[in-house]
């Protein structure tokens, strides 16, 4: 006699199934991690579709149907016979997926406040998740009138991309489903890195150099670039002004999606340019819904007059479209208002709790000294905690913050902040499925992020377009055929914003983003940071022989020990008004070691240091009390400490910032003691052929060639 069968106990989609459909579904039954697998290789096979580079995935073991060696590209597959899921599927009413909420990525760091909360902040007292979701259904259904009552130009089918005809909208080309030859060419070309340089004549932007693919060239703008409902509050917040000729230029690159690094921010242009890219967000995500609301609709008709509506694929595995990665809540707190204000129609925000947490932006600005430099005071101006992650929900008419992070449409957040979710490897609560479906990051700020830890900035990117471990209520059906062939992260554009370029910024442009429709690279042609120092001091700069990169900062080393420190110990019997400057915190660790072993006249000032430590070791400077002060970048960065009775000034390593080193220079003229003899000042700076930004940012782009390739290996500005 047969053992008899174990009964299952029905869960609450089970029961759900049961009520709505009638039957279960055959493969609810599977495992949530192991036959994800299985699920997306079997949806791939009733598309028709050849299977192309599996997505990355942290999961152990070997992912079934996933290439994860390279670009394999097979013969479309067809499914002999249509399998019970398809019958399934076809079988179902076009009903509305509704995300099951998830405990472990909430949308602030404080997990235990609930979605009530934000609610009640938002003025929703009475709201519920079943209003919620009823409301969320009210926008589909809504969104399906309008689109035929408004969409008369629009063509009722979707464009075909491989067919070569002519696009609307680079949107819609962008996130089309492509199987054509073209398309698998610049699969190839972006996944090894086959790119065309071409320089593009920038007059406003500066120096733009185009990495192509597959010989696309310059494009012409966007010809619907933009949603005509974000019209009206976008000049709001223009101030009642159409675009300016900086936004126009910038929106310009965003339009065709490519993946762009923009190093000329400033505070100045700080306004418009954080209004250009949470245009450009909120114009992703809206085009975005208003194409799943035309589906919905055609979904909904074909199941009315009993027919078949075809493939309508136009969601990602999770919710988050994208994401907006900034160093504080005071940035925070201006983007969001920003994308609330293009959400609602340029009304002003009303969200208490919000406010209170992240703004408002300038509340702490009298309170910092006005001896503080400007950049200074507008960077720490308002809430400067850096570990924050909010989650943006948008309406038709409006949005919502504090969403979970798996109901939200755009996530704001900052790499901390990021990191507290996702975890480390061997960590028992991680989560980053959230960021699987990603088709926008927005990386700003990222000279204030190298000040941070730049280290979790990189592992946000390494998670990111992974194949999630479950699969989070998603309708296969309506997933879009790059996410299941895992090709998503060649569709997610990146946008990196700073005020300079760095290797580190360098090295996301050269390993992650990687667009099918290429990438740009923006910088400005700098004057250089040498023509505002105002005090007349011989500056020194020394090219160091380096015999490789790897090797350089032990060769930088080596010269310090061997014939600076030396000469410190040398002056520490006379002159002692010596500061030695290091803009790696690496470096600066190394070098206070080796000068405790040698049981140096010093004092270190990093960031870690307390306020009495930093303001004696100043004191004992002015006074020749030590040989010299060992000082870090992090430290002038979040400090900007006036440092008085300085002689002797030498550059371990220049600067990231250009403006610390003319601020450094002209504190020997401003804040030197009367005594001093001018023969007494000095500056010397150490660099190496690889500090090409560096060099550029200080002396200018016209003379950083013959400092970095020229025969001498010195140079004296006066």
């Amino acid at each position: 006699m047969p053992p008899a069968k174990k009964s299952r106990k029905l869960s609450r989609k089970d029961l759900n199934q049961l009520k709505e459909y009638g039957e279960l579904d055959p493969f609810s039954n599977l495992g949530e991690e192991n036959d994800l697998d299985d699920l997306i290789s079997k949806a791939i096979s009733r598309s028709g579709y050849g299977r192309l580079t599996g997505a990355p995935s942290l999961s152990k073991g070997k992912s079934k149907g996933h290439s994860h060696r390279g670009l394999a590209i097979s013969k479309p597959l067809k499914a002999s016979r249509p399998d019970a899921y398809s019958k399934l599927l076809k079988s179902l009413p076009a009903a509305p997926v509704t995300m099951a909420k998830r405990g472990v990525a909430t949308s602030d760091d404080e997990a235990e406040e609930s979605d009530n909360d934000a609610r009640m902040d938002e003025g929703e007292d009475t709201a519920t998740a079943e209003i919620e979701e009823e409301y969320e259904l009210d926008e589909v259904e809504h969104g399906a009138e309008e689109s035929e009552s408004e969409g008369e130009s629009e063509s009722e089918d979707d464009t075909d991309v491989a067919d070569g005809s002519a696009i609307k909208d680079y949107m819609e080309k962008h996130v089309a489903d492509d199987d054509s030859s073209l398309m698998h060419r610049r699969l190839a070309a972006v996944s090894q890195k086959e790119y065309t340089q071409v320089a593009v004549d920038e007059p406003l932007l500066g120096q733009a150099v185009l990495y192509n693919v597959d010989g696309q060239g310059v494009r012409p703008p966007n010809p619907n670039s933009i949603n005509p409902r974000l019209a009206k509050p976008l000049r709001k917040l223009n101030d009642g002004q159409d675009p300016s000729a900086l936004q126009q230029r910038l929106l310009g690159w965003f339009d065709q999606y490519l993946d762009v690094v923009y190093a000329d921010r400033s505070f100045d242009k700080e306004d418009e340019i954080t209004t250009a890219y949470a245009l450009h967000a909120m114009n992703h995500v809206l085009k975005s819904k208003d194409l799943e609301r035309r589906n919905k609709a055609k979904l909904s008709k074909a199941h009315a007059e009993g027919t078949d509506a075809g493939e309508l694929r136009d969601q990602g595995f999770t919710r988050p479209r994208v994401l907006i990665v900034l160093p504080f809540r005071n940035s925070a707190y201006k983007v969001v208002e920003k994308l609330y204000k293009l959400a609602s129609g340029g009304q002003e925000m009303n969200a208490p709790r919000f406010v209170k947490e992240y703004g408002p932006a300038g509340y702490e600005e009298s309170v910092i000294s006005k001896r503080k430099p400007d950049d200074f005071r507008k960077t720490f101006a308002g809430n400067i905690d850096d570990g924050f992650r909010i989650g943006v929900q948008l309406y038709r008419k409006t949005a919502r913050v504090y969403t979970e992070l798996y109901h939200s449409d755009i996530i704001v957040a900052s790499p901390l902040g990021l990191r507290m979710v996702t975890g480390s490897e061997g960590d028992e609560r991680r989560d980053f499925d959230f960021l699987s479906s990603i088709e926008m990051v927005i990386v700003d700020q990222c000279d204030a992020l190298l000040m941070q830890n730049w280290e979790h900035v990189s592992h946000v990117f390494s998670h990111l377009n992974l194949t999630p471990k479950k699969d989070h209520g998603c309708d296969f059906s309506r997933i879009r055929q790059w996410y299941l062939e895992g090709t998503a992260q060649h569709r997610r554009q990146t946008i990196l914003i700073s005020e300079y370029m760095t290797p580190e910024i360098q090295a996301v442009f050269n390993n992650n983003c990687r667009s099918i429709e290429g990438k740009v690279r923006i910088k400005p042609v700098y004057p250089g940071a040498i023509t505002d120092v105002v005090a007349q001091v011989p500056q020194v700069f020394k090219r160091l022989s380096v015999k490789r990169l790897q090797s350089a900062a032990d060769d930088r080393f080596a010269h310090f020990t061997e014939n600076v420190f030396p000469e410190l110990e040398k002056a520490a019997t006379g002159d002692k008004h010596t500061l030695v400057f290091a803009s790696s915190y690496f470096d600066f660790v190394r070098i206070r070691n080796y000068c405790r072993d040698k049981s140096c006249s010093f004092a270190a000032i990093s960031e870690y240091s307390t306020t009495s430590e930093a303001m004696s070791a100043r004191r004992s400077l002015y006074a020749g009390e030590l040989g010299f002060i060992l000082y870090s970048e992090r430290a002038h960065f979040y400090h900007r400490y006036p440092i008085k009775g300085i002689h002797r000034l030498v550059f371990y390593s220049l600067p990231e910032h250009p403006l610390f080193y003319t601020e450094l220079l002209n504190l020997m003229l401003t804040s030197n003691d009367e005594t001093a003899s001018p023969e007494l000042l000095s500056c010397t700076a150490f660099y190496t052929k690889y500090d090409q930004l560096k060099v550029e940012r200080i002396v200018g782009s016209r003379l950083a060639s013959q400092l970095l390739t020229g025969e001498r290996s010195q140079f004296t500005f006066a």
